[in-house]
């Protein structure tokens, strides 16, 4: 099988009561590192310095971030991932992962639902663009890994 993922974006937000240089670096963990990091300066409904962190990777790359992220994964993770994979996945073909920046910065990844994330939407490559295919192509490539 064929890797399935085209394009993914990675963000994440840095609070005024973070340092910006260690959200980065847990940020670039997952990074291949020519990709560029945009920031955006942003106000929290306070009026709280937020910084938004956002890296776009293509095609080439998106299969190094793939690769960067099973080398982080702590144990018990990519089963974890091929369980919840196929309900993150929306009706654009988009694959929803959150994993923990605390646990990011420390060296290694693992899913959250919590609220202070590194969020990642990976496009899948589903021909026709529908979720069904999306979610069996998704499938079929955790099942191989």
């Amino acid at each position: 099988m064929g890797f399935p993922l085209r394009s993914a974006v990675v963000s994440t937000f840095a609070h005024a009561t973070e340092a910006e240089e260690r959200v980065l670096d847990a940020l670039r963990i997952l990074l291949p590192e020519e990709i560029e990091i945009r920031r955006l300066r942003l106000k929290g409904h306070h009026g709280n310095p937020i910084v938004s962190l956002e890296a776009r990777i293509e095609r080439k790359e998106t299969r190094e971030l793939w690769q960067r992220i099973l080398n982080k994964l702590r144990g018990g993770e990519f089963e974890k991932i091929a369980m919840v994979a196929p309900g993150r996945i929306d009706k654009t073909c988009h694959l929803h992962l959150r994993f923990d920046k605390q646990l990011a910065y420390a060296g290694g990844l693992a899913l959250t639902e919590g609220g202070d994330v590194i969020h990642l939407r990976l496009k899948v490559a589903a021909y026709p663009a529908k979720r069904k295919v999306a979610v069996d192509l998704v499938k079929k490539f955790l099942q191989t890994k």
